[in-house]
C-alpha cells in the first residue's frame, strides 16, 4: 500500500467508529423499556454530524491522492474532533446522574427514576451548558482543522492558495456555532439548528449523487 492508501484506511476507520458511536448512542435511546423525553434538537444535530462525517470522507479521497506525510496531522486532527463530535450529539445512557437541574429553561427534571432505568431528558440534555460549551466548541475545532487541512493539501498537492470564500464561510460557521455554544435560547437555537440542518443534508446529497 501506497503512503496516501494508508492514510485513507486510517481516517475511514475512525469515520466507521464516529458512526459507529452516534449509532450506539441512538439506539441506547429507542431501547426498549428506556424512558426518553424527547426532543428535535439533539436529533437535528444527530443528523447534522452524520452528513458531516459523510461528506468529509467522501472528499477525503480526492484530497489524499498525492498525499504525503506532511497532511497527516491536519486530517488526523480533523477526523478525531468528527469523531468526538458523533460521541457528543446524543446522551449517553447515564447521563444527568451529577446534574438534577438539567440545564434547560423551564424544562423538568434530567433525569427521573423508573425502577432501574434512568430517564432521558433530550431537551435537558441539549441546552445543559458543558454540553452547549462540549459539543459546539468541538464543531468549531472541527471546522478550523478541516479549513487548514484542506488548504495544505491543495498547497502541496495543487499549489492553489488559500481559498477566501471557503475562509469567510467557515468563519461564518464558526461564528454561528459559537452563539449556539454561548445561549440557551430556545429561538435562536432552532431556526439555526433547522438552517444547517437543511444546508447540510442538501449539500451531501448534492456532493454524493454527483461522484
Amino acid at each position: 500500500m501506497s503512503q496516501p492508501e494508508y492514510i485513507a484506511a486510517l481516517l475511514s476507520i475512525i469515520v466507521g467508529l464516529a458512526l459507529t458511536d452516534l449509532a450506539q448512542s441512538f439506539r441506547e435511546l429507542v431501547r426498549p423499556r428506556r424512558k426518553v423525553n424527547w426532543h428535535w434538537l439533539p436529533l437535528i444535530w444527530a443528523a447534522n454530524t452524520f452528513f458531516l462525517a459523510i461528506q468529509i470522507w467522501w472528499n477525503s479521497f480526492a484530497l489524499l491522492t498525492e498525499a504525503t506525510s506532511k497532511f497527516f496531522f491536519p486530517f488526523l486532527f480533523t477526523f478525531l474532533l468528527l469523531y468526538l463530535a458523533c460521541a457528543f450529539a446524543l446522551p449517553d445512557p447515564g447521563w444527568g446522574k451529577s446534574q438534577p437541574g438539567g440545564g434547560a429553561p423551564g424544562s423538568k427534571v434530567s433525569i427521573e427514576t423508573l425502577g432501574t432505568e434512568p430517564s432521558l431528558d433530550l431537551k435537558a440534555f441539549h441546552f445543559s451548558k458543558a454540553h452547549r460549551r462540549w459539543f459546539f466548541g468541538i464543531l468549531i475545532g472541527f471546522l478550523l482543522t478541516a479549513q487548514v487541512g484542506t488548504q495544505v493539501a491543495r498547497a502541496l498537492a495543487e499549489g492553489f492558495s488559500a481559498s477566501r470564500v471557503e475562509m469567510l464561510l467557515n468563519g461564518g460557521a464558526a461564528a454561528l456555532l459559537g452563539t449556539l455554544g454561548l445561549t440557551d435560547r430556545w429561538w435562536v437555537h432552532a431556526p439555526l439548528s433547522v438552517l444547517s440542518f437543511l444546508l447540510l443534508g442538501r449539500s451531501t446529497v448534492l456532493i454524493v449523487l454527483g461522484g
